[in-house]
């Protein structure tokens, strides 16, 4: 059943009412959001429950933005619940002192397609809870909702609430970032200057120096900032005076111009992408700016259709440019078109180190239903990572600290996360 119940977050209801106390498992789990603080909440043996309607079950305390917390439950549903069946939850401020505003949620899992999250904001005053009274269903979570054919949301009689807890004030950003981006292209403070020059073929002497000087652009630049974010146009300007510009003649003006704002930690329009997705990869693997060459790869792959015409140039574009996404989105083509591809396709010039990526894509295909591993033995690790996807193995690498390492081949990222694991 879908969570239609959309009551606003309330503060706990009065009244006299029985509580009992809950020993509960809890964890501090990490979030996508780097401001929340995320918990883990194990209710054991939930059914076992007091589920008299109005009757409170009280969490063990956490500790959070220097403040104790609990979860304050109504398994049978609060006094004020609009309806029997209902499992009333609130978060509950367990210390004195100012108002806190607070964002807040709190969820539980069944499974991928069914999660079940309120989110809400409001301002704890002290000792005071907040949350919903109509929360969920206590016959979906047990699942004795005949009408529900997945099973309840328990695990092992166990009901573990995932609490969100970030701090809801004013707190002005790092201006670094700003001020870095107030740096890109300052003539004042840069100590080195790149003229791009986009040569364009023409008969004459002449009509080439009028190319040249149509398409000629200057960026300052400092060098302290690209020793950092881009090794390969640092150690060009290693031998530079900072007065004498350096010419640089493989790269558009207008996409060195977003390679170095970006480099500045600038962002880049959608539109900027769809237009230059192409010579932002070769731009950025060409001088080392690793992020900018993946998100440029990202919208190359979902704006490329792959055909039998173009899958060979594809594949030796991205074997080239060690554009391990493009790579697997051939192989993934390959795969599901393997008789089209064998009649009409000729691998003549492709090399023979893409045979085990062409592998990777046939274990997904064919085993695409398959349990996963868990990967108990090194031999169950490396099967695992060879069948995950490329964003997967780089996002991996990206949780791990290690974002410099995730341009590269499968084998390489492989490589990395077995040597890290």
């Amino acid at each position: 059943m879908d969570d239609n119940n959309n009551d606003a977050a309330l503060p706990v209801g009065g009244g006299e009412e029985q509580r009992t106390f809950v020993e509960t498992k809890i964890e501090r789990i990490k979030s996508e959001n780097p401001k929340e603080r995320l918990f883990s909440i194990t209710f054991d043996k939930f059914e076992a429950l007091p589920s008299a309607k109005g009757h409170l079950v009280i969490s063990s305390t956490f500790s959070c933005f220097g403040n104790q917390w609990r979860v304050n439950m109504h398994p049978g549903g609060e006094i004020v619940s609009s309806f029997n069946d209902m499992v009333a939850v609130f978060i509950e401020r367990c210390s004195d002192g100012r108002g806190m505003a607070m964002k807040y949620s709190i969820g539980f899992n069944g499974d991928e397609e069914r999660i079940i999250s309120r989110q809400a904001k409001n301002v704890f005053d002290g000792s005071d809870s907040w949350g919903w009274s109509n929360f969920y269903s206590r016959s979906e979570i047990l699942g004795d909702d005949e009408n529900d054919e997945d099973g309840g949301y328990l695990e092992k009689g166990a009901l573990t609430f995932h609490v969100g807890i970030q701090l809801d004030e004013f707190i002005p950003k790092n201006p670094v970032s700003s001020f870095i981006r107030k740096l890109f292209n300052d003539e004042n403070s840069a100590d080195v200057i790149f003229e791009i020059c986009e040569h364009q073929k023409s008969d004459s002497e002449s009509e080439r120096k009028r190319a040249k000087t149509s398409t000629e652009k200057l960026y300052h630049a400092h060098r302290f900032i690209l020793h950092h974010y881009s090794p390969e146009l640092s150690a060009i300007c290693a031998t530079s005076d900072g007065m004498t510009p350096i010419i640089i003649t493989d790269v558009k003006p207008e996409v060195f111009r977003h390679l170095l704002y970006y480099v500045y930690g600038g962002d880049i329009s959608d539109d900027d992408f769809a237009v230059h997705e192409k010579d932002f990869i070769n731009a950025a693997d060409k001088y080392g700016v690793t992020n900018l060459k993946l998100e440029a790869e990202v919208w190359h792959v979902n704006n490329t259709e792959i055909t039998i015409d173009n899958v060979i140039d594809n594949l030796l574009y991205a074997d080239a440019m060690n554009c391990a996404l493009l790579k697997e989105s051939v192989m993934d083509f390959i795969v599901e078109n393997k008789e089209e591809v064998m009649q009409r396709v000729s691998f003549q010039d492709v090399p023979g180190d893409v045979c085990k990526d062409l592998l990777a894509a046939m274990s997904r295909y064919y085993e695409k239903d398959s349990p996963s591993d868990d990967g108990e033995d090194e031999t169950d690790v490396e099967k695992t990572y060879s069948k995950m996807r490329i964003r997967d193995l780089r996002q991996m690498l990206d949780e791990k600290g290690l974002d410099l390492d995730i341009d590269g081949s499968r084998e390489a990222l492989i490589a990395n996360l077995k040597e890290h694991s």
